[in-house]
């Protein structure tokens, strides 16, 4: 068993076992930002990693975390201008609550936090609320009184250290002054920066912890990086560094920034000639030695700079730190590495919608490859539109053999049929990754056009079907070359279901003498419409994780061999017949 594996172990017993004292265990977004009203993410490992689109909300997440203990607010990353102004309306507040871990009562507590108009939206702690399926506060008691507020009227925040770290803004002194100064001339940025460089050289070399330039004080700390800090970068980095000191100064620009000053056998160079990766482990290493037990720790992209290698020890280093201090880590990540190496309870899934962004209630490491455009290795990954066709899938995959099923991991979208056959189909087919897209039967027009054989194609067909593809959303560039590659790809890498969509069957699942099932030109818009009246009518909850889950229970208990059952069997062979040859390719 790898290092690695064995941290992850004994974390999830540590964890298991309530060792984590203060850990926050779910968020609550009743209005936040731009997520659907009513998301919820739970956190369920100590490490979490959140994967999500780029402005899909995984910096809003850190910024909400970093604002839930007590005295710290999110106002420091979001607050009202007259640019982007933040509703204070009554019952339009932004807000937010979540649940944390209070070990000496064992015992888990919610607190609010809403935004106000208090300097430019700051946070404020609220009462619980109810109607936001908040809990009642109990009696106060003894036991519990010292985590209530005076009165008693809510729980106090959770009482820990927040650490946001971002490699990208901790820029050393070097990328600092060059490309975030603006002077004439590069030369006379150049000659400046020698200039200021001889006042670096003499805090270096009589290792200053003082020292004053035009009457400012320049430096905050100078100190070599101690032999365990060290050995730990060598190991993340592959590298030999005979020693590394820190200095952070105002020698450049009067903006405080670091410099390193690594030394090998062979030479001794600043972070000028350094990777920009190389400062940024150095960054991760120090600030993660500063934190203390129990703390909580926010780090956006991490992986920025750093090969996977490099990534994988550094998740290592933050594994051991967290079992060392319980220490609670969320990470904003787009590293396939992350997410190949952590446990699937420590993935969090964002996906976009219609209502905002919204959080996969049950998150697989295939849906997170997906979303960061990665393919898991040795597997065939079926990508469907939506998750209501993924939980359809799933039944169809009983079908097959298990053999082959067993290599296979399915994955809802949630981007829409356009997308996929655009953006993401050229993309699978620059990489040649083994996917599988299974699409809804509305789309069946589109079929026609990928079941033509592309070399018969003249000029004017091929240009009419670029042109009804583009008058669907599906991009084509433009070219018969490119039209065949297409058509090609999606051949072998796409299926359609043959019925409308799969809220066809669900409705046939709900009520089989719907009137709806009879008409021949039902559209996908109205079904959908007919299934969430459905649900309306027996009091089950119409959000597309619920239907899912309802989708998937239906499905299940229906006998072998009804209506039902029939199209799903002849889902499921074709999804063999496209996977085998998958497979063989």
């Amino acid at each position: 068993m790898s290092n690695l594996q064995t941290l992850i172990n004994q974390i999830r017993d540590n964890f298991q076992n309530k060792k984590f004292d203060r850990f926050i265990h779910e968020i609550n977004f009743p209005k936040f930002k731009n997520f659907a009203p009513d998301s919820k993410i739970a956190f369920d490992f100590p490490v979490t990693v959140v994967i999500g689109p780029n402005g899909g909300g995984k910096s809003s997440i850190l910024q909400a975390a970093w604002g839930m203990p007590v005295k710290y607010s999110t106002s420091r990353f979001w607050f009202s201008t007259p640019v982007d102004p933040i509703d204070f309306g009554a019952g339009r507040q932004n807000r937010y609550w979540y649940s944390h871990y209070i070990k000496s009562i064992d015992l888990i507590v919610q607190c609010r936090k809403m935004s106000g108009r208090k300097r430019h939206g700051y946070w404020e702690p609220t009462r619980p609320a109810q109607k936001e399926r908040m809990s009642k506060m109990p009696q106060k008691t003894r036991l519990n009184q010292e985590y209530m507020s005076d009165t008693g009227d809510r729980w106090n925040q959770v009482d820990r250290t927040p650490h946001y770290i971002n490699s990208k803004n901790d820029s050393s002194a070097f990328e600092r002054y060059f490309y975030s100064i603006e002077n004439s001339t590069l030369e006379k940025r150049q000659d400046n920066f020698v200039k200021y460089s001889r006042q670096l050289k003499i805090a270096i070399d009589q290792q200053r912890q003082k020292l004053s330039y035009y009457r400012v004080e320049r430096i905050k700390e100078n100190f070599e990086i101690n032999e365990d800090n060290l050995k730990t970068i060598n190991k993340i980095l592959q590298k030999n560094y005979i020693s590394a000191r820190y200095i952070n100064h105002s020698l450049y620009d009067r903006n405080f920034s670091g410099s390193v000053i690594f030394e090998t056998e062979q030479r001794s160079y600043s972070e000028c000639f350094a990777g920009s990766g190389e400062l940024a482990v150095v960054n991760y290493i120090l600030s993660l030695n500063k934190v203390k037990k129990y703390d909580l720790v926010l780090l956006d992209e991490p992986e920025t700079s750093l090969h996977p290698g490099a990534q994988a020890r550094l998740l290592e280093y933050i594994l051991g730190v967290v079992k060392e201090k319980f220490l609670q880590v969320i990470i904003s990540s787009h590293s396939p590495t992350f997410v190949d190496l952590l446990p699937v309870e420590a993935l969090v899934v964002l996906d976009e919608s219609q209502h905002g962004i919204t959080i996969r209630s049950k998150p697989t490491k295939a849906s997170a490859f997906h979303r960061l455009g990665h393919i898991e290795k040795d597997k065939i990954t079926i990508v469907t539109e939506d998750i209501l066709l993924e939980e359809l899938v799933k039944k169809a995959l009983k079908y097959i053999p298990k053999e082959l099923s067993r290599k296979i991991v399915v994955t809802g979208a949630e981007v829409g049929a356009s997308e996929m056959l655009s953006n993401q189909a050229r993309a699978y087919a620059q990489t040649d990754a083994n996917v599988l897209m299974v699409l809804d039967g509305d789309q069946l027009d589109i079929k026609t056009i990928i079941d033509l054989d592309p070399s018969s194609l003249s000029e004017k067909s091929t240009k009419e079907h670029i042109e009804y593809l583009k008058g669907n959303d599906v991009s084509i560039v433009g070219t018969r070359q490119d039209l065949a590659a297409w058509i090609n790809w999606c051949k072998k890498h796409v299926a359609f279901i043959n019925e409308v969509c799969p809220e066809e069957i669900f409705l046939q699942l709900l009520n089989p003498n719907h009137k709806l099932l009879r008409n021949p030109n039902a559209t996908n818009a109205k079904y959908k419409d007919a299934v969430r009246d459905e649900l309306y009518k027996i009091g089950s909850d119409r959000t597309s994780q619920a239907q899912a889950i309802l989708f998937s229970f239906l499905l299940g208990k229906e006998n072998k061999g009804s209506h039902v059952d029939l199209k799903v069997q002849t889902l499921a062979a074709e999804l063999q017949e496209k996977v085998t040859m998958l497979e063989k390719d």
